[in-house]
């Protein structure tokens, strides 16, 4: 890769590499007591989120839709870099209530988005089995596409125990000209493998670099959490 930023500066825990052209590496490992002014928090709620510990630490407790509103979207306030980029988000989620959705994408507002989501579904209903997929959902102007895939678990009426499924696990993001290439990797195994799945295409980016956890459907009152590690991007 070309060496292209002239300088270093290091806010709120993240270090920022910038250079030319407005093309930036970034990575914040949550040291501090707060998220950094490169952050901006949209539906805030100050209640189900706290950096310590170095750590993002956050927490959701009703079924929200991305398409309406979700509490505490974390985003990337400096631009991402203008040609091609790797974004990897390293999280821990508590699986307490088999509705927890935690995702990385892009993020403009509810008709225009690209998110890519870890979602355990049917937690609790033996009868369905319990299951780890990954999501991609895309929105332009309300127009939807959208991909799921299973990458834990199984049918059969067996749900598993909280403390089964691996933690951690890496979300990454993959933009290659006009396409975005998502892929996810449980590091809590023996030998980690990247697991690619459909990319999506979109010919202008909108929105900027956005993280965030919700639960996707009503879990009669349970508690979801979910713990970031680190979030990185790269310029290819």
């Amino acid at each position: 890769m070309r060496i292209r930023w002239i300088n270093c500066v290091l806010l709120g825990g993240a270090l920022l590499l910038a250079g030319m052209a407005g093309a930036a590496d970034f990575r914040d490992d949550f040291e501090g007591e707060d998220l950094g002014g490169q952050w901006e928090v949209l539906n805030p709620d100050p209640d189900a989120y706290i950096v310590e510990g170095g750590n993002l630490l956050m927490i959701a407790t009703q079924a929200e839709s991305i398409d309406d509103k979700v509490t505490n979207l974390v985003r990337l306030a400096t631009p991402l870099p203008k040609g091609d980029w790797v974004a990897t988000m390293q999280l821990r989620i508590d699986y307490q209530t088999g509705r927890e959705n935690a995702f990385l994408g892009l993020y403009e507002d509810s008709k225009n988005y690209l998110l890519f989501s870890v979602r355990a579904i049917s937690y609790y209903e033996a009868i369905r089995g319990a299951r780890l997929f990954f999501v991609g959902d895309k929105s332009s102007k309300g127009k939807k596409n959208s991909f799921q895939r299973v990458i834990w678990g199984g049918a059969g009426g067996v749900p598993f125990s909280q403390d089964q499924p691996p933690n951690p696990i890496q979300i990454r993001i993959t933009k290659k000209g006009r396409t975005y290439l998502p892929a996810v990797r449980f590091e809590g195994v023996a030998e980690p493998v990247w697991v690619e799945h459909e990319k999506f295409t979109s010919l202008r980016q909108k929105g900027g670099l956005t993280l965030g956890l919700f639960q996707y459907a009503d879990s009669g009152g349970g508690e979801t959490s979910m713990t970031v590690d680190w979030i990185n991007v790269e310029e290819k």
